[in-house]
């Protein structure tokens, strides 16, 4: 080489360094005659998810591509269970499962089902990338899943793989964190072994999130998706899952075999309400009697953390963050719900300025009430002491009074304010959900269990009582932990006995003639 060449003639064309990207011959094509596959979104063990078009519609959707087994013993099979359970999950019409379009398979063995297509982050991701939820955001999304599965549940659908990669959040415009639950038992992988996902012919799911029924192999039912949905909430509120072991089936030891741990021992500093880490708790319970009966239980109870007896620290909380009003807590009180700085947004430079203006605003109107309420009190008092000044007394002549010894003024001190007593809760659930609790007078204390009841420092008996249930008195102290009462079926009425023939009992007349048949029953 001479040297006035340029070095750089020396080296290849870039392009010719790189390999040359692998087509993917379902690019283009149309399935069923009327998708057509756009893109690729993802891919995974058992195959691929593609965007798509939906002719003649124009409709943007999903196409999953599933790949069957090599084997042809195990392709029959796949082929079976593929239409059973995708023909199932297409009767699902919940607004918060997604939808599916279509299935099928093409003349040259390629499996697909044709879904919603969405737009937005599965659960995993979202807690990757922000870590723990507040609690109402935690409760908003496990409400939305408690229907999804419901539903699923009515008809006889058990997830058997629930996980946050399952749960899609998407948003509107007028709402955010909308669910769409997915994969509804469609054909889980049998021949590749992820991180998350596991198969040995006798259970299939994630192990992090598995019921101890499903790992020991045992029949499942609606109360193994509680199970799942249990370590989800626990995982939303800590940013952790209760087991988690660097074997897979150590893992699935630990569903089976170890105690749970506290959630502040995953997370310290969490902020919880009792009731909605009594409902975690009774999730996870290793026994499936011991949870809730349905997914219809859980939704009602879930409802009850945005509507219970504690909403009062939820505003508290509220006021604190936006006036820097700070009052005394009571115990019942501290650590019930969320802070409302965890729920709030930083501000920008002009919402700043903007808070500096309504912040003295605020103190002033808290001012006003406060004032508001010392005269109401005020006003209260002198209508009860002095008399009113247009009622003159008449003018009686009277001899003058004989000068009065008065007795020597008597000391007298202050009497010392009542001690404050302290307010002492129990919470109270019953199996089944929505019992009405009385105190011994017949009070109503609680129209519809679960719920929070006061309990004075000598304890109290309630009595608990619901429709087809026995009557059950219970004893609660002030140290009780959360009660769960079991309720007992009422014995059915004994039927009247019939009445016996009397001694002057006639013979059977003859069966009538004609057309009357006589009632066998």
């Amino acid at each position: 080489m001479s040297s006035e060449q340029p070095i750089y003639s020396e080296i290849p064309p870039r392009a010719s360094l790189q390999k040359q990207p692998v087509v993917d011959q379902l690019i283009g094509r149309v399935l069923a005659e009327k998708f057509k596959i756009v893109s690729l979104l993802a891919r995974g063990g058992m195959g691929k998810v593609y965007k798509a078009e939906q002719a003649p519609l124009g409709r943007a959707c999903a196409i999953k591509v599933l790949t069957p087994p090599e084997n042809s013993d195990s392709e029959d099979e796949f082929h079976k269970r593929f239409f059973l359970e995708a023909s199932i999950g297409a009767k699902l019409t919940h607004p918060n499962t997604v939808t599916i379009f279509d299935y099928g398979k093409t003349d040259d063995g390629v499996y697909f089902i044709a879904m919603e297509y969405l737009e937005g982050k599965t659960l995993a991701r979202v807690l990757k990338e922000e870590g723990p939820f507040a609690e109402e955001r935690a409760t908003h999304i496990a409400r939305q899943i408690c229907r999804s599965l419901r539903e699923a549940h009515a008809l006889g659908v058990v997830h058997r793989d629930m996980k946050p990669a399952n749960v899609y959040l998407v948003g509107h415009s007028d709402e955010v964190d909308v669910v769409k639950v997915l994969d509804f038992g469609l054909v889980k992988d049998v021949e590749h072994d992820g991180e998350d996902l596991t198969q040995t012919g006798l259970f299939m799911g994630s192990p992090k999130y598995m019921a101890p029924e499903q790992i020991r192999g045992e029949a499942v039912d609606g109360r193994t998706d509680i199970y799942a949905l249990g370590v989800m909430l626990y995982e939303m509120m800590t940013g952790k899952v209760p087991y988690d072991r660097p074997k897979q089936v150590d893992t699935l030891l630990a569903h089976v075999n170890a105690s749970l741990p506290s959630m502040r021992e995953k997370k310290p500093d969490l902020v919880i309400s009792e009731h909605l880490e009594t409902i975690i708790l009774r999730c996870l319970a290793k026994n499936p009697a011991e949870r809730f009966n349905d997914m219809g239980e859980v939704l009602e109870s879930l409802k009850l953390t945005a509507t219970s007896s504690l909403t009062g620290t939820r505003e508290l909380e509220s006021l604190r963050a936006s006036a820097s009003f700070t009052p005394q807590e009571s115990p019942i009180l501290t650590g019930s719900i969320p802070a409302a700085a965890s729920l709030s947004i930083a501000p920008t430079a002009a919402e700043g300025s903007s808070k500096k203006k309504w912040i003295p605003l605020a103190i002033g109107a808290i001012a006003v009430a406060a004032a508001a309420l010392v005269y109401v009190g005020r006003s209260n008092t002198a209508h009860k002491v002095d008399a009113p000044a247009s009622e003159a007394k008449p003018v009686v002549t009277e001899p003058a009074p004989k000068p009065e010894v008065k007795p020597p003024p008597v000391a007298t001190t202050a009497a010392a304010p009542a001690p404050k007593v302290e307010e002492i809760y129990v919470s109270l659930d019953t199996e089944p959900t929505g019992a009405r609790v009385r105190d011994e007078q017949k009070a109503i204390l609680c129209d519809k269990t679960p719920c929070k009841l006061q309990v004075p420092a000598a304890g109290t008996t309630v009595l608990i009582e619901i429709d087809g249930y026995s009557d059950q008195k219970v004893k609660l102290s002030t140290n009780d932990p959360p009660r769960m009462i079991k309720l007992t079926k009422a014995a059915a009425a004994p039927r009247p006995a019939a009445p016996k023939p009397t001694a002057t009992a006639t013979a059977a007349a003859p069966p009538p003639t004609g057309t009357y048949h006589p009632d066998p029953y």
